[in-house]
Parts: structure tokens; sequence; C-alpha cells
């Protein structure tokens, strides 16, 4: 590891040998708890690239209680979630910053959060820690992002998983769980082998507008969590083959899914009109609940009416690289390059 990375370093590791005695509390009073926990059968995934609006679908689907959902606490303290989740917590949420850096969407501890997130603090098997070595980005997302795993990884990715969905259904209180991280677009198929009665909502954002938003997330995590140099052109370059990957293979795995478990919509629609495109979620997916939910989720939505998306010059070289590399999405959904976006 190059020598300008060995402070950061230092600093995690000083973080996890502190927090070592936690974990093994953890272990001892909760382990038995949350492998006899059932998860719901039926859980709901939104399902999406990073940045075409998975966040914001999650959050809407998360007003509605008679959902449970990871929250942002455990998936950054998922190996001793359940044990300082009364203590901890509040000492952690003064630190933290009220907005994420890419986007100025409020940040919470007790906010959806990527199961995703809880799943890279518990293993090794997650594409999150492509953030932390972009040096090796492309080889990091193609595993896990499409899954690559020889027997054995696979074995162990999918005890972890579902040690973390546990988790969260035993802190929600067996409740049906709604779940979303970009990583899942391309394990359709071993998601469905886990959970047969999975529903899934796919989210579709322009491409042209997805690409642009990827190398800005990028720019803002990198620095602050990178322990290597990268180069920005192998980045984007991984963001583009990346969604390609795993947009095709949703593609291939979606017509397996049984009616009445898939959904899609466009991030556009729900940020038109995003009541009647939950209650068409809703009513295709036989979700039970829409008259319970309508009122928090209008009521969420109000508390956001204010908020600016960032917007997006989108010039020719954008165009090119984008109908070069994704035009089969473009084409699959019927998107145009906007002159200017957010």
């Amino acid at each position: 590891m190059p020598r300008p990375y060995w402070g950061k370093l230092a600093r995690v590791l000083l973080t996890s040998a502190t927090l070592a005695p936690l974990r093994l509390v953890e272990r001892t009073w909760f382990d038995r708890r949350v492998a006899r926990t059932a998860i719901h059968p039926s859980p709901v995934y939104v399902h999406g690239f990073a940045r075409t609006g998975t966040t914001h679908l999650h959050n809407l689907f998360a007003q509605d209680p008679g959902f449970g959902f990871p929250t942002t606490f455990q998936g950054f303290a998922s190996p001793m979630f359940l044990t300082t989740r009364g203590w901890l917590e509040p000492l952690i949420a003064k630190r933290l910053p009220s907005t994420r850096p890419m986007d100025n969407v409020a940040v919470s501890l007790s906010l959806p959060q990527e199961e995703e997130v809880a799943l890279a603090c518990i293993s090794h098997l997650s594409p999150v820690h492509a953030v932390s070595f972009p040096n090796r980005i492309q080889e990091i997302t193609d595993k896990f992002g499409s899954m690559r795993l020889s027997a054995h990884e696979l074995a162990q990715w999918e005890r972890a998983y579902l040690r973390v969905l546990r988790q969260a259904t035993l802190a929600a209180g067996g409740r049906r769980l709604v779940l979303k991280s970009p990583a899942n677009l391309g394990r359709t198929s071993v998601l469905r082998r886990l959970l047969p009665d999975a529903k899934f909502v796919f989210i579709i954002r322009n491409p042209y507008v997805t690409y642009l938003s990827n190398l800005k997330l990028y720019r803002n995590l990198l620095p602050a969590y990178g322990m290597a140099d990268c180069d920005w052109a192998t980045v984007a370059a991984a963001v583009r083959s990346n969604f390609a990957a795993m947009t095709r293979r949703y593609m291939q795995e979606r017509s397996s899914i049984p009616k009445g478990n898939l959904v899609e919509v466009r991030f556009e629609d729900i940020e038109r009109d995003p009541l009647s495109e939950l209650e068409r979620i809703y009513h295709e997916l036989r979700l039970p609940g829409w008259e319970r939910a309508r009122a928090p989720i209008a009521a969420y939505l109000e508390t956001i009416s204010g908020y600016a998306k960032n917007r997006y010059r989108i010039d020719r070289s954008v165009i090119d690289v984008v109908n070069r590399d994704w035009g089969f999405a473009v084409r699959e959904w019927g998107y145009a390059p906007p002159d200017a976006d957010g």
C-alpha cells in the first residue's frame, strides 16, 4: 500500500481492534437468535443500477409501517449492531454529516440503507470494497457484481447475506423487508434461489444522466475512502462495463420471475407522480396495505419537496460513450439524451 494511505489504514485497524470486544459480545448473545430468525419469504427488492433512483424509491417504501429494512446504523455497525443499537447509535449520529456528499440526500442512522453495506462489514465478498481499492475496481466489480464466484465463495456469500437479512428481520420485529442494493441487479437468479417468492421493482433512469451521476459518485467517494491511487479513465471504464454486464444479466433473468413478482418503473415517472406509481407497484405486485401506506408516503414527500437534484451537461462525448456501451439499454427503455438533467 502506498505510504500516503498508511495513516488511513492505521485508523481503520485501530477502530477495528477497539470494537473487537463488541463483536464478541454480539456473537455470544445474538448469534443463536439471529440464526433462528425466519426471513419473510417474499421481501421486496428495489432493483436497479447505482444512481438510478433506488435510494429515493427505497425511502418511499420504508414509510409503509408494514415494512422493515436494514438501517444505516446496521449497515455500518453490522458485526455488533444488535448489541450497540441502544447506545452507540446516538454517539455516532453526532459525527454524521447531514447529507450525502454526492447528491445532498439526507443522512440519518435510522434511514434505510443498502444491505450490501452491512454485508461488506462482515465479509470480503462485496463490490463495495472497490471503493477502498479503486486500483482493482474492474476486477472487484466484475467478480461480485456478476457473481463470478467459486462454489466455496458462493456458499460463504449466501451465509453472510442471509445473516444480514435475519439480523434486519429480528430488529424489525419480523416484518417483511424492503431491500435495495445496486449490486443485486447482477444476482437476480441467486436471490430467487434463496428467496423464490421475492418481489422485484426494477427502476431505470436516463442512461446518459446515470453515467455522469456515477462518475460524480466515485469522485466524491474515492478521495475519502480509497486506499490506493486510481486512474479515472479506468474507473469510468469500470462503471460502463459493470452497468452493461449487470443490466444485460437482469434482462436475461427477468423472464424467469413469475408474473406478479416483477414490475418495471422509470425514475422520471416516480419523480413526476410518485403516489400513482407507488399505487401501481403495490397493485401489480399484490402488496397489501396501500391505503395504510399512502398517508405516510405523502407526508414524507412533503418533507422533501424542496430537494434540488444535481444537474448535468450532456455533451457530445458523453452521448457517444453511452450510445456505444449502453445503447442496448437506451433502446430497450426508449431514452434520448437530454440537454441537461439531474
